[in-house]
């Protein structure tokens, strides 16, 4: 039984298409590791420069600002780096959309939160290569290439024949085929895996079994799709459309579709309301007698009622930043609206992931970096936690009268926010389950087949 698997072994890498296929996996493998870590450097020196300029700006803010606590607090401001986990350069996901640091002063939260870096929309386009997208989009390919024509070779070159009539179990030979290469890609698989270790310092723990287990179970998935296709026992071309076919379906043609259906089904217009009521909120109370705004302040905080305030001046900054937050105040229900159609989107995607392993495999690769759009509403939040406390540290000191030398500026140094999931979830079982019933209905057709006169 050994020599015969090493007999396959050599047949197998007899053929061009299989070096070819190791050395193009290894390549791309190599490409997506450098290409992300060295996206995630980049955000890395952007958020070491932001450690530096942060306390430089507001040494200088104190200079020319420092003798008006108000007018200082309006230049001042306080920064929340999204810190990268390291897998986030093994799946970069949605950094490369939102921003990797947000600034905030004291004015109104919504008109701050939503400030993006720019970015080139050609690069957005074509996204960036990382290894993730080298798992998901790179290696069926290659499953493909070794796999279509493992049964229909042999039936178009008539050795096929001669197997069937001499061989006691002629499904060995296809089992036996299938294996070596399933042996090989998941060897490039698993030297791409350690290389990612090393060269990224990838933590030794609970995630890195998740994301190998996860992997494996994509792999095994096309080596099913393709034991499936090719047990209808059609020839090496119908094979070849019928699995690129799938690969087009599978990993381009339904992530858009999906796609297409949320932001149809789950629309977001309450970002440009959200906007426009902050923006309407703030305003409007210039026109307005002072008295409103403040009711509606202390309707809020009425922690703050004890300082007095003087509705006879023309301007104070005890009134202005009541209007900022009520800006916020009036945003509050758009804002609470908008994410909730992203946590809706967000189950949607999951729910179709059950049925689509590439969009599966994605989501979890993404969920294990804190590189998704859950990981990036929990920065909001935090941003929004930062806000609050910014204002309350600094709000007694405005309605007081204090002075800028009074506060510890160094309360509010850089800050970070580091999240990931290093839970398992269970839902990449699912590919797993697809494989197994694919594995099955191949296995059918093969005796079905095998029991057909030649």
């Amino acid at each position: 039984m050994k020599r015969l698997y090493q007999f396959e072994c050599i047949l197998f890498f007899r053929t061009q298409a299989a070096w070819w296929g190791v050395l193009i996996l290894l390549l791309s493998g190599a490409a997506g590791l450098y290409l992300g870590k060295s996206f995630i450097d980049k955000q890395r020196s952007v958020i070491q420069k932001a450690a530096v300029l942060q306390p430089e700006n507001t040494q200088r803010n104190l200079r020319y600002f420092g003798n008006e606590l108000g007018l200082m607090l309006y230049h001042n401001k306080y920064t929340l780096v999204n810190q990268p986990d390291p897998w986030a350069a093994f799946a970069t996901g949605q950094r490369d959309i939102n921003p990797v640091m947000l600034t905030v002063s004291m004015l109104g939260l919504q008109g701050q939160m939503y400030d993006t870096d720019l970015n080139n929309p050609v690069s957005l386009l074509y996204g960036n290569i990382d290894l993730a997208f080298v798992f998901v989009f790179l290696f069926p390919l290659v499953i493909i290439a070794f796999t279509y024509n493992v049964l229909s070779a042999e039936q178009e070159s008539g050795v096929w024949r001669i197997i069937h009539a001499q061989a006691d179990n002629p499904q060995r030979l296809i089992r036996r085929k299938l294996l070596v290469r399933a042996v090989v890609v998941l060897g490039v698989a698993l030297v791409l895996l350690l290389s990612a270790v090393v060269y990224l310092r990838l933590p030794l723990d609970g995630r890195l079994l998740w994301v190998s287990v996860l992997l494996v179970s994509y792999l095994l998935f096309w080596f099913a799709l393709s034991c499936w296709v090719i047990s209808w026992g059609r020839s090496s071309g119908f094979n070849l459309a019928a699995l690129v076919a799938c690969w087009v379906l599978l990993n381009m043609l339904a992530p858009a579709l999906v796609n297409i259906w949320t932001s149809w089904r789950y629309p977001v217009p309450e970002a440009m309301e959200t906007a426009m009521r902050q923006r309407e909120g703030y305003h409007e109370k210039w026109d307005m007698d002072k008295s409103v705004t403040m009711d509606k302040f202390f309707a809020h905080y009425p922690q703050f009622r004890k300082y007095p305030f003087d509705s006879s001046q023309d301007f104070s900054w005890y009134w202005y930043y009541g209007m900022q937050q009520m800006g916020d105040d009036e945003a509050a229900a758009s804002t609470k609206a908008m994410r909730e159609k992203l946590q809706q989107r967000q189950r949607f995607s999951n729910a179709a992931a059950l049925m689509l392993p590439g969009i599966q495999t994605t989501l979890r690769l993404n969920q294990v970096a804190g590189t998704d759009l859950q990981q990036y509403l929990q920065f909001q939040s935090a941003l929004q936690q930062l806000h609050e406390e910014v204002r309350m540290y600094f709000y007694p000191m405005v309605f007081s009268d204090g002075k800028a030398a009074q506060a510890d500026w160094n309360k509010f140094a850089l800050r970070y926010f580091e999240a990931h999931d290093q839970r398992p979830d269970w839902r990449q079982a699912s590919i797993l389950l697809l494989a197994i019933v694919l594995w099955a209905m191949a296995a059918r057709n093969f005796r079905q087949t095998l029991k057909q006169p030649l």
